[in-house]
């Protein structure tokens, strides 16, 4: 299992950008869209007993998300995102069930926007940032195909946020708790990157902990969990590596890939993610 790669990493790099600890300049703002995509998958991740759980159908998903950040002071960043889900139910796998459970089709919905706020605590050549972020709830599923677009619940969670800049190379890292309505699990979630650049590239590795408490007592329809697509109780860690090119000090260009050393109900498939940026500071 540990060198499998799991959907869930396809999202990681907005992450790990909204947990920065770096403010923006006051009035500055940063804007960046990408598209995300998980290649077509026909097993997902069940930590537990070490083995595969089986979907009756292949399915794909894709992504367009927009990611932004705006100053309202030198100490206070407003941070939201915006990602739109493009999903397919494909081919009845036979190996896996005598007849499909869902029906072959497509799905296209908003996924959970997010809205947050960063606040500096600690100037200086380390940073310390506290974050506050709530996820909107996401209502769009079709029971014929078991498709979701997003978990269906509020999300609340703070974070803690370290880091420093050292010229041409960078760390932080940062831990929070998720708070999820609707019956779903709490969650603990960890992570941080290393940067350094070279000419107009930084050069990227980071790793995100999402852990789920299994509190929850959601009851979810039975395609849903077939898919096990926004379910509860899943879980991840990731481990991956991004390129951002700078074509100037305005805009550039972002790729990310990544994979799991462990991960539960979460498909087998690996996120990649291309975009382009433009900020002003």
């Amino acid at each position: 299992m540990k060198k499998q790669l799991l959907f869930g990493m396809v999202f990681v790099s907005f992450s790990l950008a909204a947990q920065s600890p770096w403010p923006r300049s006051k009035a500055g703002f940063f804007v960046q869209a990408a598209w995300q995509t998980i290649p077509t998958y026909g097993a997902i991740f069940e930590s537990k007993n070490d083995q595969n759980i089986p979907p009756d159908r292949e399915v794909n998903e894709n992504a367009f998300q927009l990611y932004g950040e705006y100053g309202l002071d030198s100490r206070t960043t407003i941070v939201a995102s915006l990602p739109i889900r493009f999903l397919k139910n494909g081919d009845f796998i036979p190996n896996n069930y005598a007849n499909p459970e869902t029906l072959e089709g497509s799905l296209i919905g908003l996924g959970n926007a997010s809205l947050g706020i960063r606040r500096a605590i600690l100037e200086g050549k380390v940073r310390l940032t506290g974050t506050l972020r709530l996820d909107f709830p996401s209502t769009i599923y079709d029971d014929a195909t078991g498709l979701r677009a997003g978990y269906n619940a509020w999300t609340v969670q703070p974070t803690i946020s370290t880091g420093m800049g050292l010229g041409r190379v960078y760390w932080f890292a940062y831990g929070g708790y998720g708070l999820r309505t609707g019956g779903f699990s709490h969650y603990v979630n960890a992570g941080g990157e290393v940067g350094i650049k070279a000419w107009k590239c930084w050069l990227v590795g980071f790793s995100e902990l999402v852990y789920s408490l299994e509190n929850g007592e959601v009851a979810l329809p039975l395609h849903n969990r077939i898919k096990n697509l926004f379910v509860d109780k899943q879980g991840w860690w990731s481990i991956g590596g991004k390129g951002i090119f700078e074509a100037n000090r305005f805009w550039g260009l972002t790729a990310s890939f990544a994979g799991a050393g462990w991960a539960q109900f979460v498909p087998k498939s690996p996120g990649i993610s291309l975009g382009a940026y433009f900020k002003w500071d």
